[in-house]
């Protein structure tokens, strides 16, 4: 076993070599202590900014996924609200479609019962001596659908099936049937021998 002799560590020669050594050997495990220290902070410090950093991301993260899950809820109204449109305006064409097919029925009748009536002009001069009074004008004309728009209404004790002899003139240029109308105003279809005349606003119209 290796001893040390005390004795020959107090002679000078031997002492303050001995002395320095350990002085250096102190420093250097000092410096390396130090050293480490500084590493260890360091690590530490950058720890803590990742753990910040982190929290930051997190939070925004959070951020984020609450604007999705608001932007989500959003469009699913806009989707159910177009959705109800679309089914809403469904119904209307749906309706439309009906309303058409019967006024084409409606159209069909009344043609029916125009062919069947007589068409002798010399009766209309007969009807004219006789008439009640009631008399109106063409307000508008609707070419492509043939129906009039009349100043005569409910008011006018109009009813539904009446049937208009119109006058420009005084000469008798056609016929035209109450389909509806409202209090001053009414819409009559042109009865089939007299959809080729074109009628003009201000034209006179008189109930047979």
């Amino acid at each position: 076993m290796f001893k040390i002799n005390l004795n020959s560590l107090v002679k000078p020669k031997v002492f303050w070599p001995a002395i320095l050594i350990l002085l250096i050997l102190c420093a250097t495990f000092y410096i390396q202590k130090e050293k480490e220290k500084s590493i260890r902070i360091a690590k530490e410090t950058e720890l803590l900014r990742t753990i910040e950093a982190k929290k930051v991301v997190e939070s925004k993260l959070t951020e984020a996924e609450k604007q999705i899950s608001a932007r989500d809820e959003q469009i699913k109204l806009t989707l159910d609200k177009l959705e109800k449109e679309v089914t809403a305006k469904k119904d209307l064409e749906a309706q439309l479609v009906t309303a058409l097919k019967e006024k084409q029925d409606l159209t069909g009748q009344i043609e029916e019962l125009a062919a069947k009536m007589p068409q002798n002009i010399e009766l209309e001069k007969i009807v004219i001596k006789t008439s009640s009074g009631l008399k109106g004008k063409i307000l508008s004309y609707d070419k492509d659908n043939n129906f009039v728009v009349t100043d005569l209404g409910s008011q006018s004790n109009l009813k539904l099936g009446d049937i208009l002899s119109v006058y420009r003139d005084d000469v008798f240029i056609g016929r035209v049937q109450i389909e509806k109308f409202e209090g001053t105003s009414s819409a009559a279809v042109v009865l089939s021998p007299w959809k080729n005349v074109e009628f003009k606003e201000n034209d006179v119209v008189k109930k047979l």
